[in-house]
Parts: structure tokens; C-alpha cells; sequence
């Protein structure tokens, strides 16, 4: 009898999900904000790695940005990663979840908006 790992990794996945759901229903908000907080930090850090390999890949594109546009870049980056970690609760009296990702939504349509322009041909 060979067995399925495909299918048994992914009754793995729903049992966890499932446990999840249940573990926050039945009042453990600690341990659920906390593995909520764990998600979110690897989320960043996923972001951040992504940031720092493209980086790495196209050096020269990098080189060809000018200064301002290079720290504009930077700066949005950092407040992407600051609006994903603190802007929820920070935010939270006036703006809603919503507003923040649209927030984050301008900041990337900015560099995407950055990147774009340096690569255009005057």
C-alpha cells in the first residue's frame, strides 16, 4: 500500500486551519493574536528578502536610478514595512483596515511608478 503525501500534507493543512478557527473561537485570543503576530513578521520578512534579491539581481538598474529617486524607493519601502507591522493599530481610530492597504497600495504604485519612469527614454 503506497501512501498519498500530497494528500497527506494537505489534510495536514486543513487540520491546522481548522484548529486555528477553533482555538479562536473558543476564546484563546492569545495564542491566536500571537501566531497572528508570527505570520505577519514572517510576511515582512518574506517582503523584505523578496526586496533584497531583486536588489541583488539588477545592481546596475539600481545604479542607473538617480539619488532622489533611489531614496524615494527606500522610503516607500520602509513605510510599506512599517504600515504592514504597526499600521493596522496605529491607524485604527481613523482609518480602517482598508484605508491602510490603500496606504500600502499607493506607496507600491509609487515605486512601480519610480521604477517605470527611470526606464523611460527622453
Amino acid at each position: 500500500m503506497r501512501v498519498n503525501w500530497v494528500a497527506v500534507r494537505n489534510a495536514a493543512i486543513i487540520a491546522v486551519i481548522a484548529g486555528l478557527v477553533f482555538v479562536s473561537q473558543e476564546g484563546f485570543g492569545g495564542a491566536a493574536f500571537s501566531a497572528s503576530l508570527i505570520i505577519q513578521v514572517i510576511f515582512v520578512a518574506a517582503i523584505l528578502s523578496f526586496a533584497y534579491n531583486y536588489f541583488r539581481q539588477n545592481q546596475l538598474a539600481w545604479l542607473v536610478l538617480k539619488p532622489w529617486q533611489r531614496n524615494l524607493i527606500i522610503a516607500c519601502g520602509v513605510g510599506i514595512a512599517l504600515l504592514l507591522l504597526v499600521g493596522f493599530p496605529l491607524l485604527g481610530d481613523r482609518l480602517t483596515p482598508l484605508g491602510v492597504l490603500a496606504l500600502i497600495a499607493i506607496l507600491v504604485l509609487v515605486i512601480v511608478w519610480v521604477v517605470r519612469e527611470s526606464r523611460r527614454f527622453r
